[in-house]
């Protein structure tokens, strides 16, 4: 179990219950938007559609029959040419249908795609072959949903694809990515922190990707120092705007040997491209403003751009409204993605992240809470960026070879301090209060220089993969205490002077570390698919040379499926997987300098069942051993070993209703039993993240071409939790003040309440002027249920303070402009 300390739990759930407001434009970007948005325009009253057919290995196909169909039945039909583009125009604004067709690929169908007026939208649809013909040698007429198609079709049959409109109208999102994430096989999400974690893993245990870079900073706010359900992997808000995110490709186990690095799921964003026509919107919300511009760029022909930039700053709002709230939080992103079609066979793109952020408590508002829980006061500053290239060759016969380089930095600075006032009087004067300053920091700097390349090549038995990747990595990460200091929260197995004592001094000695290194790390591997019949195999070995722990990891995969027919897939996945430490627990003693790598050896068998076109239902059970877990040996001074193990086993059942009609519907169960074993002499117990049940029900209703309701209800048992006994006046020995400590005197024998919410959300368009007005309306915890099963404890008194659930209604409106 960690060491948990007393200090400040800073809410930023009560940011978002704001009632949307007036605001005003101070920034002379949003301005100058504002007043190009504003010249007067001749718009165009219809739209189009770009398309692109492609098969599987990305190859343009040609003839492919294209079907746009309105809601009001009117039909649009064209042919994609050589290089596999189709053009549906003059097309009016609203929802469509759009099909494509060939002889000998399976149909594949976007159910829901938006044309607003005077703009060209993409859509890229891909088919997939028929090769293995049904039972009396017929092929079925089967229509493939999009979204379906663009998943790994020879991995896990719970891998899943969700597209643009999914994420950004999803109930419980609130304008982000990661909380529209609800739905997915073995995932679990409160709804607190804009994080998830997966068949018992932790929100840390997770590879996210953006464009197949990586790029860790993916939230904001995320904690080193806080309470334990802060500094537990969950920031507050993605660094990502609403419609930022083309697809997001999700794989809970079993995904091929070119990924490598956590080892709980596997989850790619992927940054949209530049539309062919130019938009631009301004998005307002209480928090602050947001700018996108959409389309192609002003210096080549062939380039096309999306960049976005919003400031959000949480201090001024709790000004604005009067309301006593803890500390002065800000957030800056800026995002640019260029791509450029430089000739038929090759594509150049640029990303570019700057994703900075502060936050500091305040003690005037600290001193005005009503229950004076709080004691420590956090100031953190982070400030991370990635700059990254992408060069896309494609070969003969549909192969292709794919070079990414790219430099990220990040640097983090996080001081705690403690406040002391042992009365409560009606006003406590700030000058009287004793501030024990920067009592703990914490400072996180990384940069990395990298370079990752694939090569895809047909061959007779299918296609052969094969990769590398090389990274230069600089560390400096350090951990100081500033004096002796006195912590009421502990294991019954922390360092004490004795029996009597019933709290922990951390001592400098103890605590200040420094890990300064740079590594070079690499990876390479190798992948061959074969296709038999009804039958395909994916067999792949990778290769992982960790600096920092000076050891190389081999890591086999293997995955087969079978076709019973085009509708039915049956799936297989076996394989390694390999987890490096993370260095802030590799810096917090020298101990922990060469921790080796976590393994987990993968299982699953899982069933994908297509029915009436629409309708699909996933059957997934998995197995996992985890040996070389990292486990505290000391949980006051955070010594680890690599002797834990543990092992995981689950089912996850998921009921898609594809839309159609108007209207969706998503149903999941997750059983998850998690067990691990520190080999410490304690006992087996489960682990922290180890929700036994999970059900969620989700429904997406489009009532006309403006309005859109979603609903999801979600339920979980609770999390396992340690019993615990409180001691009261502790420090009577020393002449101390009346000061109360919680001692855990088990691991997680317990467990807290079980979880459950329900989210809504309402969008809006329509046409006002020459702005579309884009406007969503979501509540998140409708009938207000705890948001968390954290309790907080109070030294000072000794109570454990419950979190009373709140109904956070969010508002966010948009302007767009299309020319």
């Amino acid at each position: 179990m960690t060491f948990r300390q007393d200090h400040d739990r800073k809410r930023f759930s009560t940011m978002l219950s704001m009632p949307l407001m007036p605001l005003r434009l101070l920034a002379p970007l949003g301005c100058a938007i504002m007043l190009s948005l504003a010249t007067p325009l001749v718009l165009a009253q219809t739209g189009g559609i770009d398309i692109m057919a492609s098969n599987e290995n990305n190859s343009p196909l040609a003839d492919v029959s294209i079907t746009v169909q309105s809601r009001g039945g009117e039909l649009v039909q064209v042919r994609t040419d050589a290089s596999g583009a189709a053009a549906a125009a003059n097309l009016e604004p609203g929802l469509y249908r759009v099909t494509g067709e060939l002889e000998g690929f399976l149909s594949v169908v976007e159910p829901s795609l938006r044309v607003v007026r005077d703009k060209t939208v993409r859509l890229e649809l891909r088919l997939r072959a028929i090769d293995a013909p049904t039972g009396n040698g017929a092929i079925e007429e089967v229509v493939v949903v999009a979204s379906a198609t663009r998943g790994d079709q020879f991995g896990a049959a719970s891998t899943t694809f969700l597209d643009r409109e999914h994420l950004r109208s999803a109930a419980g999102s609130g304008g982000d990515v990661l909380r529209a994430l609800d739905g997915l096989p073995g995932l679990v999400s409160t709804g607190e922190f804009a994080n998830f974690t997966v068949r018992g893993r932790g929100p840390r245990d997770n590879l996210i990707l953006i464009d197949d870079f990586p790029y860790s900073q993916v939230v904001h706010f995320e904690r080193s120092l806080g309470e334990q359900d802060d500094i537990s992997g969950g920031g507050r808000f993605s660094i990502f705007a609403p419609t930022l995110i083309e697809g997001a490709e999700f794989s809970p186990g079993g995904w091929g040997a070119s990924y490598g690095g956590r080892n709980g799921s596997l989850l790619k964003l992927n940054v949209a491209k530049g539309n062919p026509s130019p938009s631009a919107s301004l998005r307002l919300d209480p928090r602050g403003l947001e700018v996108i511009y959409d389309g192609p760029s002003s210096f080549d022909e062939d380039t096309s751009m999306i960049f976005t930039a919003r400031q959000f700053d949480f201090g001024r709002l709790f000004n604005l409204f009067g309301n006593s709230r803890r500390g002065s939080p800000k957030m800056t992103d800026v995002i640019v993605k260029t791509h450029t079609k430089l000739d038929a066979s090759n594509e150049l793109e640029l990303l570019l992240l700057h994703t900075p952020e502060s936050g500091e408590d305040l003690l005037i508002d600290m001193l005005e809470e009503a229950e004076f829980e709080e004691r420590s006061l956090i100031d953190q500053e982070q400030d991370s960026s990635l700059l990254g290239f992408t060069w896309r060759h494609s070969l003969n016969q549909g192969g292709e070879w794919t070079n990414r380089v790219y430099v990220r930095e990040t640097a983090r600075l996080s001081e705690e301090s403690e406040a002391f006032y042992d009365s409560v009087p009606a006003v406590i004067p700030e000058a009287e209060v004793s501030v024990l300053e920067d009592i703990l920091t914490i400072q996180e700097d990384e940069s990395e220089i990298g370079w990752r390349s694939d090569l895809t090549l047909l061959n007779d038995w299918g296609s052969f993969s094969a990769g590398a990747r090389i990274s230069s990595l600089d560390l400096d990460y350090r951990t100081a205490l500033a004096d002796d200091w006195i912590r009421y929260q502990f294991d019954s197995g922390a360092p004490r002077s004795g029996p009597a004592q019933k709290y922990v001094v951390l001592t400098p000695d103890q605590i200040n570390a420094q890990f300064a290194r740079s590594e070079t790390q690499y990876a390479a591997y190798v992948e061959q698919i074969i296709e038999v019949g009804r039958w395909d195999f994916r067999t792949g070995l990778r290769y992982d040379r960790d600096g920092f722990s000076d050891a190389g990891y081999v890591s086999p995969r293997l995955s087969a499926n079978y076709a019973f027919s085009p509708t039915t897939r049956l799936s297989l996945t076996a394989g390694s997987f390999h987890q490096s430490p993370r260095f802030l627990d590799r810096a917090a003693d020298p101990e922990n300098f060469g921790l080796a790598n976590e393994r987990t050896d993968h299982l699953s068998i899982g069933i994908n069942r297509q029915f009436r076109n629409n309708w699909n239902v996933l059957v997934e059970a998995y197995y996992q051993r985890l040996p070389d877990l990292v486990t505290d040996r000391d949980s006051a001074t955070g010594l680890a070993t690599n002797l834990g193990e543990g092992t995981s086993h689950g089912l996850d059942v998921v009921v898609d209703r594809q839309f159609e009609d108007g209207w969706s519907m998503n149903l999941v169960y997750s059983y998850n039993d998690a067990k691990l074993n520190d080999n410490d002499g304690s006992p087996e117990y489960d682990a922290d993240f180890n929700y036994k049940h999970l059900f969620s029900a989700g429904m997406n209703w489009e009532i006309n071409e403006r309005w859109r309701l979603a609903g999801r209800w979600k339920y979980a048992t609770g999390r396992p939790r340690s019993d615990f006994i409180v001691h009261e006046n502790v420090l009577a020995a020393i002449g101390g003040p009346l000061r109360f400590s919680q001692e855990f005197i088990s691991n997680n024998t317990l467990r807290w309440e079980d979880f459950h919410r329900l989210n809504l959300r309402l969008d809006y368009r329509r046409p006002v002027g020459s702005f579309d007005l884009v406007a969503y309306f979501d509540v998140l915890n409708v009938y207000g249920s705890s948001t968390t099963d954290e309790r907080e404890f109070v030294s000072h008194t000794g109570e454990l303070l419950n979190d009373d659930g709140e109904i956070l209604p969010l508002i966010g409106v948009t302007f767009e402009r299309t020319w």
